[in-house]
């Protein structure tokens, strides 16, 4: 009897929570300003020094799915071109 009354008190207390949706942080890695640089090849995108996290992303490379709103991006194409920059 005293499991069924902790198992519906447990279930109210999950019932009253408010659910909560996370909100994905604002992108501020400055990915918008950097489209001058698309199209430009991955040994291009080596020699240049950014000063914010960022990672070269080709076709079928490895990536950790965290999301950091101060990192970019940039994805490659089969060619090793910038075919998309963002933040993550």
């Amino acid at each position: 009897m005293r499991f069924y009354v902790m198992l519906g008190a447990c279930l109210a207390l999950v019932a009253c929570q408010e659910a909560t949706v996370a909100e994905k942080p604002a992108e501020s890695c400055g990915a918008e300003e950097m489209a001058h640089l698309m199209g430009l090849q991955r040994s291009q995108l080596e020699n240049i020094a950014f000063t914010q996290p960022h990672r070269i992303l080709g076709p079928g490379d490895p990536m950790t799915m965290d999301y950091r709103g101060d990192r970019v991006n940039f994805a490659l194409n089969d060619s090793g071109a910038v075919v998309r920059i963002y933040c993550g």
